[in-house]
């Protein structure tokens, strides 16, 4: 099997049906698995729902486990030579995978990270931050990637196709939201050959569901110094 969709979901009941399309739809040899993180808003029963569905493998957690409990359950569950993590809220384009799958495979890659801001290089960080203030915690944690391991990355915080043989060897300890910046910054101490290709983008809201928040970059900082000093 060649790959893994693993779909991470937190009260997604207006996305989760339409996301699960989406990964039915890709035309790569794959499986499907949903780790479902207690959700409260109706999402948890509709997936109780398709339990049945053959091409489908779902995992309902009793209580809120963390983001990166319920990604390094489904890296644990996977079988596809790759994995790929396009989250439950549709920000990314799921067909975005193609082209990281025909990069990962055409350039003998262990990783490929999906980048918002490649094709802006040229854009001052005043002005990105101008355009979206998010972007500044990106921005921040990439420079920290490339500063401690002599990288030249523009978005470590996307969507990425990563092989599962490299995850599954991953010791994970960050169960919030820093799971993502634990797992960048294992990739590349490790000195995995990463590419990276742009990717459509766009952002929700808070008001639409979108729970980052600032004081999420405190635990996700730590986590990068953490694994550079003590890996």
């Amino acid at each position: 099997m060649k790959l893994t969709i693993l779909i991470l979901c937190f009260n997604e009941n207006q996305m989760i049906l339409k996301t699960i399309q989406e990964a039915r739809s890709i035309n790569i040899d794959k499986e499907i698995i949903i780790v479902d993180n207690c959700s409260t808003d109706g999402t948890k029963e509709i997936l109780e729902g398709l339990m049945n569905e053959q091409d489908l493998r779902i995992v309902l957690h009793s209580k809120n486990m963390g983001v990166g409990y319920s990604a390094a359950e489904g890296i644990g569950l996977a079988k596809g030579e790759y994995i790929y993590a396009p989250g439950a809220d549709l920000e990314y384009k799921m067909n975005d995978l193609y082209k990281m799958f025909d990069q990962v495979k055409n350039d003998g890659l262990d990783v490929v990270f999906g980048s918002r801001l490649i094709e802006r290089k040229g854009v001052s960080v005043f002005q990105l931050v101008k355009e979206r203030p998010y972007w500044l915690g990106s921005i921040i944690s990439t420079a920290l990637i490339n500063m401690l391991y002599c990288r030249n990355l523009t978005d470590i915080i996307a969507t990425k196709l990563i092989k599962t043989s490299i995850l599954k060897k991953f010791n994970f300890r960050s169960h919030s939201q820093a799971f993502e910046f634990e797992l960048v910054s294992r990739i590349c101490k490790g000195g995995f050959k990463i590419q990276e290709v742009p990717v459509w983008y766009k952002p929700r809201t808070h008001k639409e569901g979108k729970t980052i928040k600032v004081l999420d970059m405190i635990p996700a900082i730590l986590a990068i110094i953490r694994i550079k000093i003590l890996g």
